[in-house]
């Protein structure tokens, strides 16, 4: 959707300016955006991406970015268990709705919508295909690559993200992430309790939100709604402050 638009809130910024070393998740990287918009905000500070994506077509877009020696990219969906899943995938919006989910794809009013849109255009209207793709936790990955710390995780995979976080509750139980960026995605009706859901989890992690945006995109001619949101770990912020 847009997470990779948003601005990053000054708290976050001034966090990560202080490290000295910062390792960055990108999950649900798609064309690199958000990864490039972190490095051009980093500058030579020295730093360690993972990006991932299990859409097969990420590897072509990605291709300027992962000839970089500090750029890992994974050909993986994060999620709540190792193994495979199917991935479905939007051949007429790659950005929207291509995730392990099926909220977007299972909306009727926003399939009809769109596929309207882009026949005004004399676009494609293929809509979505699925295909088997594999699944690694957070918890293993990081406990495979010996990672120490994540010093920024970016979630953007389109209504799978609460699976993704049952997979990192390790992760988060030791408090190696320092800063999370996630969008949230769900149906309107359902929306509220997934929100307070994930948030709660958060919270319990030492997280605290410190700026919510709602899309407006999204929800506009369909059944389900979008947002993201900032969140800081308080157990390394307040620390950093003090310096």
């Amino acid at each position: 959707m847009t997470l990779v638009d948003m601005q990053l809130e000054n708290k976050i910024v001034e966090f990560l300016k202080k490290e000295k070393k910062i390792t960055v998740f990108d999950i649900g990287c798609y064309k690199g955006s958000f990864t490039q918009k972190v490095l051009d905000l980093l500058g030579k500070k020295k730093s360690r991406f993972y990006l991932f994506d299990a859409n097969k077509n990420v590897k072509k877009y990605i291709s300027h970015l992962i000839k970089f020696k500090n750029i890992n990219y994974n050909e993986v969906a994060l999620h709540n268990k190792n193994g495979k899943a199917i991935y479905h995938h939007n051949s007429s919006f790659e950005s929207s709705g291509s995730s392990l989910s099926t909220i977007i794809k299972d909306d009727s009013f926003w399939v009809l919508s769109r596929k309207f849109i882009l026949k005004m255009f004399f676009l494609s209207t293929k809509g979505f295909s699925k295909y088997t793709v594999p699944t690694i936790t957070l918890d293993n990955f990081v406990k495979k690559e010996k990672i120490k710390s994540i010093e920024l995780l970016k979630i953007d995979i389109e209504g799978s993200e609460h699976l993704m976080l049952q997979g990192a509750k390790n992760t988060l139980k030791k408090n190696k992430i320092k800063t999370i960026l996630i969008e949230i995605c769900d149906k309107k009706n359902i929306y509220k309790k997934k929100e307070k859901k994930i948030l709660s989890l958060l919270k319990k992690y030492g997280f605290d939100l410190i700026k919510k945006n709602i899309y407006i995109s999204p929800s506009f001619l369909s059944n389900h709604k979008a947002g993201d949101y900032q969140l800081i770990n308080n157990r390394y912020y307040s620390k950093k402050s003090k310096k």
